[in-house]
């Protein structure tokens, strides 16, 4: 039987992470170059998350949003800099969106329920951020070396985070001792992305598969 607080980390409501701490700012209309821009890199994720980083071209994408190539170059310089945005936003989205869930529960929740809770907003917001959380997986190995360097930090800083969350289950004795951090970290997370594989909307709920995920890492846990 589970403890209270892991119950409660799944009933925890996950906010969008680009929206739940709007600044001034965010509330202002955007600009009629702002809502070009955001149709650009929309189209850009979702063409590179279909075709590639060697397949997609900015003619291509210029043609889906209904510009002319020479007007793509206004928003981004290279194709380069368009992939580095939309990976950039790709990889923070489901980083952010796990913070907030985090930030969200009370003081005493259990690491458990932290783990729980980070689980359910990371299958949240990968679904969510469709294209954007494809091109992640599927791209982030083609792009140029000095692109992918500047993206490690993102994503390591995120790996970092999830290490943190079973180190702190460590040392509050809720883990058990012989399980390896840094290998349950890339098994989780290995498990956790591949949803963008085989996730359906008519089959079972986020907050489903989420429940079935705690069943299966149960293993890693003391038995209370």
């Amino acid at each position: 039987m589970r403890e209270p607080g892991v119950r409660d980390s799944m009933n925890t409501t996950i906010r969008p992470a680009r929206t739940a701490l709007p600044s001034a700012a965010a509330q202002l209309p955007k600009t009629k170059a702002e809502v070009s821009r955001e149709r650009v890199i929309d189209a850009a994720a979702k063409i590179f998350a279909e075709r590639g980083y060697a397949g997609t071209t900015m003619r291509a994408v210029a043609t889906q949003v209904g510009l002319r190539a020479a007007s793509l170059y206004y928003h981004y310089r290279s194709k380069e800099d368009l992939i580095e945005a939309v990976l950039a936003r790709g990889m923070g989205s489901v980083a952010d969106a796990v913070r907030v869930s985090l930030a969200a529960l009370p003081p005493e929740a259990t690491a458990r329920a932290r783990i729980e809770a980070a689980t359910l907003a990371h299958l949240n917001s990968v679904v969510t951020s469709g294209d954007y959380a494809l091109a992640s997986r599927r791209v982030m190995g083609q792009v140029p070396s000095h692109v992918r360097r500047r993206l490690v930090s993102l994503r390591d800083a995120y790996s970092e985070l999830w290490l943190e969350l079973l180190e702190s289950a460590r040392a509050g004795g809720e883990l058990r001792d012989e399980v390896d951090t840094h290998l349950a970290r890339t098994f989780i997370l290995g498990a956790l992305n591949s949803v963008l594989d085989w996730y359906r909307p008519n089959g079972k709920t986020l907050r489903e598969i989420a429940e079935q995920f705690a069943i299966l890492t149960e293993g890693i846990f003391r038995r209370v």
